[in-house]
């Protein structure tokens, strides 16, 4: 498989995800950043389903691996909860901020290790 073949794979992840993520934030409307949040988490539990489903008992081919992490690197969105978490510091409070910062790191971690634990 060529390389530009792989670009194109990871390309079409990243795009879907792209437009999933933006379909998703018009849904949920807050002024807390939970649309980030959640797909943050559904980011990285996908990744963990999959990983662990593709990465079993199937070992995962360099296509499929260029389109699971293509579409969940569109899905999820780290500088959408960096500039979020600053906003939330500026508007709100430190503690806003900081509970951000932590709830996403922790969900996002234990939604990845659910996945994979789920596939296993």
């Amino acid at each position: 498989m060529n390389d530009l073949h792989l670009h194109v794979m990871f390309a079409l992840g990243g795009g879907a995800g792209a437009v999933l993520r933006h379909w998703l934030t018009l849904q949920v409307t807050h002024d807390l950043p939970y649309a980030t949040l959640i797909v943050n988490v559904a980011g990285s539990l996908l990744l963990g389903l999959w990983v662990g489903y593709l990465g079993g008992e199937i070992e995962m081919s360099e296509q499929q691996n260029r389109l699971v992490f293509g579409f969940c690197g569109g899905f999820t969105t780290f500088s959408s909860f960096a500039y979020q978490s600053l906003q939330l510091n500026r508007e709100r409070t430190f503690a806003f901020a900081a509970g951000n910062i932590i709830l996403s790191l922790v969900l996002c971690w234990i939604a990845l290790w659910l996945g994979l634990v789920l596939m296993a």
